[in-house]
């Protein structure tokens, strides 16, 4: 019999951490669509590997790996349409307020990219 693992619960709340940050993502300044389709994509991967962890883990286990690099792949598009504001801001002619709800995206993208990679080494689900 196969059982859910602590790997399980962690991805559970990288897939919670993530559509939370897809949501904050929403009041950066500039935002970018590739960043939301893998963050989105991320979110996906993550839970039709939750979904099937149990039938198949073998199989599944993968969609934590993956939704780990597709969050990354996300967060790499967002900070590259942020360039140009955050050196704005450096030089004086943005306020530093414009860049609060990017700073507050990247915590949680980076927040739930490690909890991705954490539920990658553990597995979601092991033998009883």
């Amino acid at each position: 019999m196969k059982k859910m693992s602590v790997g399980f619960f962690i991805m559970f709340a990288a897939i919670v951490v993530g559509i939370v940050g897809i949501i904050i993502y929403g009041g950066a300044y500039v935002t970018s669509k590739p960043a939301y389709h893998y963050m989105i994509a991320a979110a996906v991967v993550g839970a039709i590997s939750e979904a099937g962890a149990l039938k198949m883990p073998k199989i599944f286990n993968w969609g934590a790996p993956v939704a780990a690099c597709l969050a990354a792949a996300g967060f790499a598009y967002s900070f590259t349409v942020m360039t140009y504001p955050i050196g704005y801001v450096i030089s004086g002619l943005y306020a530093s307020s414009t860049l609060t709800g990017y700073i507050i995206f990247a915590v949680v993208a980076l927040i739930s990219l490690l909890l991705y990679l954490i539920a990658g080494f553990t597995g979601m689900a092991k033998e009883s």
